[in-house]
């Protein structure tokens, strides 16, 4: 039997990813286990170490080890190394190289949503390793400005100029935010309790009259301050699942070389294809 396996701290508990995986081995007739696997920061040096013993066939990595993971692999695919966040691993004859499937998956969510050129204003909440791939991808397809808006304004501006966009400190971004047309949350942050806690510039109920899209890349969060937001600026709201089925399936291919139907891996999400 073939092993898998998540890599993250105490939230990696609440993915989704051990369903549909452990869902598409069944459907498939496929001999494979997938598990998740709690690390903390100062234990991730052992752990990656422990994993290359050749007890597990692939990796996934999440929050928080997207970016702290690479120094302990021994290649990278050339996306990966671009934006320096790696969501999945490969075991190659005793090596560990890091993919990041996560960019593919944000284009199919584009894709899914008819933004394959997004041709006015976008802003991005984060500067974490999902917050790397997302503006990856954005870049490419944007013909407007990108504005990427973190807590912590160092990280923007270490983030865009590694990869383009415009980093804007979280107190100044009000005008960024009214003429943005898609707004991208990448953090972690997504009940409402938390994200009022956090994002105080939206106490001020900013208008974004030009508003179409809010993508929360989270999913399964009991309240969501961005579905509330986006239905208070009468713009669509997209959630992270699909996102999450389709990073998944491109991780399935790095580790197997199968290209499997997307809707084996949107059935246990409850999503039409």
């Amino acid at each position: 039997m073939t092993k898998y396996g998540l890599i993250g701290d105490a939230r990696a508990e609440n993915s989704l990813s051990p369903i549909i995986f452990e869902t598409v081995f069944k459907r498939l007739g496929y001999h494979g286990q997938y598990v998740v696997l709690r690390a903390h920061p100062k234990d991730l040096p052992d752990v990656a170490h422990s994993l290359k013993l050749g007890e597990f066939d692939g990796i996934n990595v999440t929050i928080p080890h997207k970016e702290a993971v690479i120094p302990y692999l021994d290649d990278l695919s050339q996306r990966a190394g671009e934006v320096g966040a790696v969501n999945t691993i490969v075991f190659d004859r005793g090596r560990a190289v890091g993919f990041n499937t996560d960019i593919g998956g944000f284009d199919d969510l584009l894709d899914r949503y008819g933004m394959s050129s997004i041709p006015s204003d976008v802003c991005i909440f984060g500067a974490g390793g999902a917050t790397r791939a997302v503006l990856y991808s954005v870049v490419r397809r944007c013909q407007g400005s990108i504005n990427v808006i973190n807590r912590t304004y160092s990280k923007s501006c270490e983030l865009t100029s590694r990869l383009g966009g415009r980093a804007i400190p979280l107190e100044n971004a009000a005008q960024a935010l009214e003429s943005c047309t898609l707004l991208i949350n990448t953090t972690s942050v997504s009940e409402i309790d938390e994200a009022r806690r956090f994002l105080p510039i939206f106490s001020d109920q900013i208008r974004m009259k030009k508003l179409h899209t809010i993508i929360d890349i989270n999913y399964g969060r009991k309240t969501n301050f961005w579905r509330e937001l986006a239905a208070a600026n009468d713009a669509q709201f997209v959630d992270g699942l699909f996102m999450l089925a389709a990073q998944a399936r491109r991780s399935f291919f790095l580790w197997t070389g199968r290209t499997i139907d997307m809707k084996l891996f949107l059935q246990p999400l409850g999503i039409d294809p």
